[in-house]
This record gives C-alpha cells, structure tokens and sequence, in this order.
C-alpha cells in the first residue's frame, strides 16, 4: 500500500478490494490501534471518519471463544430429545 503525505494529518491513500484502506502506521501507534481492533466510522457528506473507541462500546470474540460457548451451551442429550418429542409439529398438522 502506498501512501503520500501531505502532513502529519493528512494522507493520500488506495482504496483496495472490497473497499478495504490501511491507516498509515504512525497514525496507528499513535491511536494505539492493532490487528483486530474496532474503530466506529460515520459518514458526513463527502466524508468518511474513522474513529477509535478505546475500548471499543462492544467485544469481538474469536472463532475459538464462539466454538466454547456453543459446546458448553448444549442441552444434555436426554433432555434434548424429551424436548424435541414434545415439541416436535404432529405429522397430521
């Protein structure tokens, strides 16, 4: 990605696939944005804002996390199956 500076403000940067830019890096350290972070971005005419939330109002939580929390999230498998013989639609409605 290549950028041109203008000043320590402002940069001229590529619009890549799917809409994607990078925050130059200077800028990052300085908002101590990293690899995954959330910034909020609101649109004001012509312009985009990008902003940092530190912390972020919400989390993001990895494949990992979603993949633990499904697997601890289960019924226990008699109770699932007395449930779903309950509530299982009568083949006649």
């Amino acid at each position: 990605m290549r950028t041109s500076s203008l000043n320590n403000q402002e940069e001229w940067v590529k619009i890549l696939g799917k809409g994607m830019v990078t925050i130059p890096k200077a800028w990052r350290e300085e908002l101590g944005l990293e690899e995954g972070e959330v910034v909020r971005a609101k649109k004001e005419g012509n312009k985009v804002i990008l902003e940092a939330q530190n912390p972020a109002p919400y989390r993001i939580f990895s494949d990992k996390e979603i993949k633990d929390w499904l697997e601890t999230d289960k019924l226990p498998s008699g109770l699932k199956r007395e449930l779903d013989r309950k509530f299982q639609p009568s083949k006649g409605a």
